[in-house]
């Protein structure tokens, strides 16, 4: 798997492009991460099989890291260019945080392209949701911006966001009444709590 992953990273940052990666490459890294860690664990420290199983979960981490941050950074340079994002490079979690966020950037895109009016009083309808996955800062379709979130953080969104979330499988809606929220009477709840 380290052989694997070294190409895979190389290969990524010598590239302008997104690299096809097998639809399970994360949750095979992750494994045989645990599993290294497991034996440098059991192995004595101080010997050389140690040393080396401990300097090599190390690297892999990093590795594992950068190809993270640098497939992503590719993923949202394509999405903000209006470039079609090829699925089948991507991973099982790449493929829906990108459809995640093509999701909340053809709704920011869609309402600041509408004409430009104060809306006095504006209801939004909200849900709350528990978030099934990390996730970064999304744009809501009030235009406000929610998260990042962890996995397990409970949180209200938009409605037509979180429904977005939750077909994705990112998230997952807790059963409460709808919520429905004026601009007004979050603003006179904040002067209240003053």
């Amino acid at each position: 798997m380290y052989n694997e992953l070294y190409k895979a990273w190389k290969s990524e940052i010598t590239s302008q492009e997104t690299q096809p990666l097998p639809e399970d490459f994360y949750q095979k890294a992750e494994a045989y991460l645990t599993g290294t860690e497991q034996e440098a664990i059991s192995a004595d420290e101080h010997t050389a099989k140690g040393r080396l199983l401990l300097k090599e979960k190390e690297v892999m981490k990093r590795l594992l890291r950068e190809l993270k941050e640098v497939r992503l950074r590719k993923i949202l340079a394509s999405a903000q260019n209006g470039q079609e994002i090829s699925s089948a490079n991507l991973t099982e979690e790449e493929r829906k945080f990108a459809q995640g966020f093509d999701t909340s950037l053809q709704a920011f895109r869609e309402v600041r392209s509408g004409p430009i009016q104060p809306a006095p009083a504006e209801t939004v309808e909200v849900s709350v949701v528990r978030f099934l996955e990390d996730l970064p800062e999304i744009v809501g379709t009030d235009l406000k911006i929610y998260g990042p979130y962890k996995k397990e953080d409970v949180g209200s969104l938009p409605s037509q966001n979180a429904t977005a979330l939750i077909k994705q499988g990112a998230a997952k809606e807790i059963q409460v009444h709808r919520i429905v929220r004026s601009e007004q009477n979050a603003h006179n709840a904040a002067i209240n709590n003053k």
